[in-house]
């Protein structure tokens, strides 16, 4: 038997209808297969189910007494052979497959209601885990949405930061350029916001393992630095960074340094700018 030919075992396992030697079998059969582990535990999970599955409804005032005179029309089943045939009975015999249980209507009506019960399970398995993968889809499809939109309000806040930067009145503005295809740059800094920001043109992405830096320079004292950017694959960057409480610039360069920066510039400073005092 293969594998697969086991999960026919699993809704009547999960409801009970295994007879004892085919139970124990089963059991033996799922301490190695996940598969068949996973479905009973799924059947399970909608045998659970089926209780709450349907309200409460009053049975009609007679079901009772119908029910009673079914019961009293059914030939009780007896423990003890009705003749010498079937006291006699062989192994043989029972071998050839004859049955051993008594035929009739009370022996037909616990097999039909378990085996209605392993479809009306097996049926609502299926609509439970299809409706399982539909739900788990949605909430991706929900994180995803959300993410998304996450990530567009940051971008538009980003956005308007900038762009409320560059069209603020106290801001000054300074261009630098050279001939040719050479990196170009516009600063834009706002003293009492205490930000700057370059927008690189025609810069190439920094090398492996490096990055640019801005630094910036008040006159008599060392370069500070104020933070470190990378252009995209086009050239071009657009980066607000922050200027240290007290730092009066006079002078903004950018270097090309290490990944992570450097304390002090290592490389010969480039797109330079002058700015006026305040």
């Amino acid at each position: 038997m293969s594998d697969h030919a086991w999960l026919e075992h699993a809704a009547p396992y999960a409801l009970g209808a295994l007879d004892e030697n085919e139970r124990a079998s089963f059991e033996a059969h799922l301490s190695t297969c996940d598969v068949c582990t996973a479905e009973v535990r799924e059947l399970r999970n909608v045998a659970g189910l089926l209780a709450t599955a349907a309200p409460d409804v009053a049975p009609p005032p007679r079901l009772r007494e119908r029910i009673l005179a079914d019961a009293r029309a059914v030939r009780p089943i007896s423990t003890t052979p009705t003749d010498a045939s079937a006291a006699t009975t062989s192994p043989a015999r029972e071998h050839r497959g004859v049955s051993r249980f008594p035929s009739g209507r009370g022996a037909l009506i616990p097999w039909l209601a378990a085996a209605a019960a392993v479809a009306f399970a097996a049926y609502f398995g299926q609509q439970y885990r299809g409706e399982r993968h539909q739900r788990l889809a949605a909430q991706q499809a929900l994180a995803s949405a959300r993410a998304a939109i996450d990530s567009t309000t940051t971008a538009v806040a980003r956005r308007d930061s900038v762009i409320a930067l560059l069209t603020a009145p106290d801001v000054q503005t300074v261009t630098v350029s050279g001939s040719g295809p050479s990196p170009s740059a516009r600063y834009f800094l706002d003293r009492r916001a205490s930000r700057i920001v370059i927008a690189a043109n025609s810069l190439p992405p920094a090398a492996s393992g490096r990055t640019y830096q801005l630094w910036g320079i008040q006159t008599g004292r060392a370069p500070v630095s104020l933070g470190t950017f990378n252009t995209d694959s086009s050239g071009r960057a657009l980066t607000t960074l922050p200027i240290p409480v007290g730092l009066r610039i006079a002078v903004t360069a950018v270097t090309d340094e290490p990944s992570g920066g450097s304390s002090q510039p290592t490389t010969t400073p480039f797109l330079a700018a002058t700015w006026k005092s305040e």
